[in-house]
């Protein structure tokens, strides 16, 4: 009994420090700087708001209508500018309960999925810096759905009725106009024309291009993984309660058995 309790006392005491450890043991130590267009001037864009209105004021100048394909150009541009390429993650002091969970078991389940937590890291992968997109053109009222190949990630939004082809992480080399013709995301030799590069690169890059799905309108992948990392956030912040209050209840277990008055065994009185 001794050991457990000491052993609950000790496992609270791990539970709660894990909320003050800035470490992730989830992602890869060496940045991988697929955009040499990096600016880490940009860094200070670390939510929706700040980065819509950065977006917003160089519109302005430049006298750029909000929600037209002119906008939706200079946002895709500033966040591929924003972000190098990595994959993004909790951190232990964020959720060590996803990062664990996710270190355990290989399911992405502490990938950073809103715009808001993205945007708290310098680097996203495909899927992270899209979604930053995604998000900020909805806030203009433009909708938007995801473009999904087996092993790569981009967006389209509803602009001019046509739907827009973007790609904040792998920009193609393409015309605005070629932005609304769709055939070519299907073709593995227009796709390797569109991002200047050769078919190998397509294929390890895109997977099977004519495995092409497109998500349903305004739906942002991820819901589930959302979900559990907003419960498990707060599992988080409170597990070391649990140990705690098992450790609390053994104690005052023990103290109120050696409280009681021993009972001698006197043989009945007559």
């Amino acid at each position: 009994m001794k050991y457990l309790k000491y052993s609950l006392l000790v496992l609270s005491l791990l539970f709660l420090s894990l909320n003050f450890i800035d470490y992730n043991i989830v992602e890869d130590d060496e940045p991988l700087l697929l955009n040499e267009k990096f600016d880490a001037s940009l860094l200070k864009l670390n939510s929706l708001q700040k980065l819509e209105t950065y977006v917003d004021s160089i519109a302005e100048v430049k006298k750029i209508p909000q929600g037209s394909l002119g906008y939706a150009i200079l946002a895709k541009n500033v966040i591929s500018d924003r972000f190098y390429h990595k994959y993004a993650t909790q951190n232990l002091d964020e959720n060590w309960i996803a990062s664990v969970a996710q270190k355990t078991t290989g399911l992405f389940l502490s990938s950073k999925i809103t715009a808001d937590d993205i945007l708290t890291r310098p680097y996203g992968y495909c899927g992270q810096q899209n979604m930053v997109l995604f998000e900020l053109l909805e806030d203009k009222g433009l909708n938007c759905r995801v473009v999904f190949w087996p092993k790569h990630f981009a967006i389209q939004s509803y602009i001019d009725g046509k739907w827009t082809y973007f790609d904040s992480n792998l920009e193609p080399v393409i015309a605005d106009e070629q932005r609304v013709n769709e055939k070519w995301l299907h073709s593995p030799d227009s796709l390797a024309i569109a991002y200047n590069k050769d078919s190998k690169w397509v294929s390890t890059t895109f997977g099977n291009p004519v495995k092409i799905k497109y998500g349903k309108i305004d739906e942002k992948p991820g819901a589930h993984a959302l979900l559990f990392q907003k419960i498990t956030k707060v599992l988080s912040r409170i597990a070391f309660l649990f140990p705690l209050l098992w450790f609390v209840y053994l104690t005052r277990k023990k103290n109120n058995t050696c409280s009681q008055p021993l009972q001698a065994n006197y043989p009945p009185q007559e």
